[in-house]
């Protein structure tokens, strides 16, 4: 679970532009419900960045939309998948920051077939994975699923519902 920073309305610089006018657009909107209403799979990681999800959330997040992608690699499909898994390796702390770059200068070292898979396969952020993802024809619900899967916000508890009699209580003076 991600503690949301209470920050999160700052958003990172390099923001796409429509996604800063969409969140101005909905200054009474929360967190939660920009995170939930989100259509655009390219937006989850700038909120999720804002949100205070750290560079491991982010990285792992990006591995498991990259590995959407990993069927459109058949020439290089070895390398990619070991790339994916010593990046979350990576961020479970049982690789070098020294042994991912390896394995990613390896899969880029193959020749590929889909230029926008292998991206989203090798472009080392969250950021490139959704956006080539996308760009390979990853339906965008998918991979937005994918990210919200993986980059799970705490959320405050919801009010508990009163039922009709406990209602008629506090209500009756």
């Amino acid at each position: 679970m991600i503690q949301l920073n209470p920050n999160w309305r700052r958003l990172p610089r390099g923001l796409p532009q429509a996604l800063s006018q969409w969140v101005d657009s909905r200054p009474e909107a929360t967190f939660y419900d920009l995170w939930d209403e989100t259509i655009n799979p390219t937006w989850l990681p700038y909120l999720a960045d804002a949100g205070g999800a750290t560079k491991k959330q982010l990285v792992f997040a990006g591995c498991a939309v990259a590995r959407l992608c990993l069927h459109l690699l058949p020439d290089c499909i070895l390398q990619a998948r070991n790339a994916l898994e010593t990046a979350e390796a990576w961020c479970k702390g049982e690789a070098t920051e020294e042994q991912v770059k390896e394995a990613k200068n390896a899969a880029y070292s193959r020749p590929y077939c889909t230029m926008s898979a292998h991206y989203a396969v090798n472009g080392g952020t969250i950021y490139a994975a959704t956006y080539w993802a996308v760009e390979a024809g990853i339906e965008s619900q998918l991979v937005c699923s994918t990210v919200r899967k993986h980059l799970v916000f705490e959320r405050p508890p919801r009010p508990k519902k009163l039922t009709i009699w406990q209602r008629l209580v506090i209500e009756d003076p």
